[in-house]
């Protein structure tokens, strides 16, 4: 290639992943990457009871231990590769409480850390190469959302970005924890772009598979990864060519020109943010703001009203504008409304009100009475949630009045969240901490240790 032509998308990313195993990474980005792992793992603990992740791990074999083999997070078991890396994914995705990158409009925790995690975990990477997978993963998965460019006309077209993406971002994850040169990652790419695909149609109606679909992503493309290691060649214009994922799932024409960039691996600092809550990324923010009201004491039998800001955008999102009757879980998941009046009614929004509570009288009330107004100026994480109250007082409060630390965590954050939710999964207190502890050492002392041995004491047989 002459220093004129110009790099094509699909060869772009390839160089980009490999290049991600060696470049110099600010302690900003490494700690990104480590809060991401911590989150995923957590929420990965916190559905280790839930229906299809138990449903899937019945169809996977617990084998003797053995080298290239990798655990199942949530009940210890070990198994082939792709059999970890599909339920580890399930898992996460399956409170819908995996965080969300904003221009791909996807959930990376649930595809790119086990990704990069498992697959470390069976080839005996350490902690400082699987840290740069995820970062890989992660910053593959902005640069191909394009500034929501490439994301919403996929979403226009009923694609699901996260599985549909999803593939090629962990696909650059493997990439880079196998230290695959530019030609081999290139490969690897262009071969996820093959085996991909996911449709919004199950979070619209509110049935189950979505979860498999991430899970199926992060297996996709580890075994992209795995397969061009071993020679098996990738369509070198899998991205960009007349039949390649951009035409065929976003519709487009011609490559955005986000794609002439290079990916920026400091977008994994910003354009990522956790959820603390069980429910649709695009309810976030008013779920914030409700969480906000509740803590300020109001009485949820005085609302006479509910009006609420939403983001344009997700106000259009498949399963936003639900109201009901919540005859499944994942209904209650993605409604706006429901979020809305489950956290003025308890004050937290945990999976198990999504699926425990969603006839609660009191929110069902609250959930036919609110409104949702459109909102063209603010952003994704705006919101405005006013109340009128029955003697005639109106109460308002904004998303943006929450500490900046519950969508981006800090160190304190991320280390205070793994340990509690190990301990509501009934893990010794303290064993979250010191895995944090663990985990934030090693990038400080630029150790080099195995992330499997790292997850030794927080992994448990069931």
């Amino acid at each position: 290639m002459t220093a004129t032509t110009p790099v094509q998308p699909t060869a772009r990313l390839g160089r980009f992943a490999s290049d991600c195993a060696t470049m110099p990474l600010s302690q900003e980005v490494m700690d990104k990457a480590a809060y991401c792992l911590l989150d995923a793992f957590g929420l990965a603990i916190l559905a280790r009871g839930e229906a299809t992740f138990l449903a899937y791990c019945d169809t996977i074999a617990d084998l003797p231990e053995k080298p290239g083999y990798a655990r199942i997070w949530g009940n210890g078991a070990h198994t082939l590769l792709s059999g970890a890396l599909e339920a580890n994914g399930i898992a996460v995705h399956g409170h819908f409480h995996d965080d969300s990158e904003y221009s791909s409009w996807s959930h990376p925790a649930s595809f790119v850390v086990p990704a990069a995690v498992s697959l470390g975990e069976a080839c005996g990477a350490d902690l400082d190469l699987v840290l740069r997978g995820i970062v890989s993963g992660y910053t593959a998965m902005n640069w191909l959302g394009a500034g929501e460019t490439v994301a919403r006309a996929m979403i226009a077209r009923g694609v699901r970005t996260s599985p549909a993406l999803g593939t090629v971002g962990a696909a650059a994850a493997a990439a880079t924890v196998l230290k695959l040169d530019s030609g081999q990652a290139a490969k690897a790419i262009g071969i996820a772009t093959s085996i991909t695909g996911g449709l919004l149609e199950p979070v619209r109606t509110g049935s189950d598979e979505w979860r498999l679909q991430n899970g199926r992503a992060a297996s996709g493309g580890v075994t992209a990864a795995l397969l061009a290691a071993r020679g098996v060649v990738g369509a070198p214009t899998g991205l960009e060519g007349p039949k390649g994922l951009l035409a065929a799932y976003a519709g487009l024409d011609a490559p955005p020109p986000d794609w002439s960039a290079d990916p920026d691996p400091e977008a994994i600092v910003s354009a990522i943010v956790a959820k603390p809550y069980a429910t649709l990324g695009d309810n976030m923010a008013p779920a914030v703001a409700a969480k906000l009201l509740h803590d300020d004491g109001v009485d949820v039998d005085a609302i006479d009203g509910i009006r609420l800001t939403l983001w344009r955008p997700y106000s259009e999102y498949p399963g936003t504008d639900f109201r009901g009757p919540f005859t499944e879980t994942a209904q209650a998941l993605a409604s706006t409304v429901f979020a809305t009046a489950a956290m003025l009614t308890f004050g937290e929004l945990e999976y198990d009100i999504n699926r425990d509570r969603r006839d609660h009288p009191t929110v069902l009330r609250l959930a036919a009475i609110a409104t949702i107004e459109p909102d063209d100026v603010g952003g994704p994480e705006d919101s405005t949630i006013e109340l009128r109250m029955k003697d005639g007082t109106v109460l308002t409060r904004s998303s943006r009045e929450a500490p900046r630390t519950l969508l981006y965590h800090d160190r304190p954050t991320a280390t205070a969240l793994i340990e509690a939710r190990l301990l509501r999964m009934g893990w010794a207190p303290g064993r979250g901490t010191a895995f944090a502890e663990q985990v934030f050492g090693a990038i400080d002392s630029k150790r080099a240790v195995a992330v499997g041995g790292l997850l030794d004491p927080v992994i448990r047989r069931f």
